[in-house]
């Protein structure tokens, strides 16, 4: 009897480890088979996931491009303005330096001619034409300006005043053809009279020097002053500078054509001066 149940108690454990090992071979097969379903799913289910993902990040992308495009925009607009502004300044400043630059000239022949000069002056207006043969500056009788004063510049004369009002006056240029101005060549002392070139029919910017004397040994590159001659502009004025010289038909005078030093298409600023003998 005791033999039976040792029998039966051995048998009893091999069931139960024969169970077991059913259990396990099971709960393995379960695994694996939710594994290969888990698998199945997986394979069906990434290209929809992936196509979500790419469609989502495209979606994201683009948001994310527009804004970043007006971003650039408003940055591009806001260093357009901003360039604008500075090409206004550099003009702007540019156009002080030049301003600077003939206002220094012009108060540098002022300190060496002190005992004449009457007043500084504005161009403010010109007759019709690409020549100032007549002009306008902003200043009259108010400031001693009269008629028949030297009107210069650094670079030489520039006319006489034949008209004046309280705050303006009309100046006639050298290069205008109702011009007359006694002059004398610096190197050999002759003396002429120089008329303008400008005329309704022609423009050329210089004045012509006739009744010089026959045997004048005048040459290009000699240079003109005002003679002082008729009690109207003072002595001494630079004129311009012989181009060419050419006699009369009659050959009884040479002619010389001479170039104004003062810059009559670019005048902007002057000086009124009075003979003071």
């Amino acid at each position: 009897m005791p033999r039976l149940f040792k029998n039966m108690s051995n048998i009893i454990i091999i069931l139960a480890i024969i169970g077991l090992i059913a259990l396990m071979i099971y709960t393995e097969a379960g695994r694996a088979r939710a594994s290969a379903l888990g698998n199945t799913l997986g394979q069906v289910l990434a290209p929809i996931q992936k196509g979500f993902y790419s469609a989502g990040s495209f979606v994201a992308n683009i948001f994310h491009d527009i804004g970043t495009r007006r971003n650039m925009y408003k940055d591009y607009e806001e260093l357009k303005a901003r360039v604008g502004e500075l090409e206004k300044d550099l003009i702007r400043m540019e156009e002080l330096e030049k301003e600077n630059q003939r206002l220094k000239d012009l108060n540098l022949f002022t300190k060496g001619n002190k005992e004449t000069i009457v007043t500084g002056a504005n161009v403010i207006a010109k007759n019709p034409g690409n020549w100032f043969n007549n002009i306008t500056i902003d200043k009259g009788n108010k400031h001693g300006v009269a008629v028949n004063m030297a009107v210069v510049t650094d670079k030489g004369l520039v006319g006489r005043v034949i008209e004046t009002g309280e705050n303006w006056s009309k100046v006639r240029t050298i290069v205008d053809a109702k011009s007359a101005v006694s002059g004398i060549i610096q190197r050999n002392r002759d003396n002429g009279l120089l008329k303008g070139g400008n005329s309704i029919e022609s423009e050329d910017g210089t004045c012509r020097m006739i009744y010089l004397p026959e045997d004048s040994n005048i040459t290009p590159g000699d240079k003109v002053l005002t003679s002082g001659l008729g009690e109207i502009l003072p002595k001494g004025i630079y004129i311009g500078e012989v181009e060419r010289t050419f006699k009369d038909p009659e050959g009884l005078y040479i002619t010389a054509i001479v170039r104004p030093g003062v810059d009559f298409q670019r005048l902007e600023e002057v000086l009124v001066v009075a003979d003071q003998r």
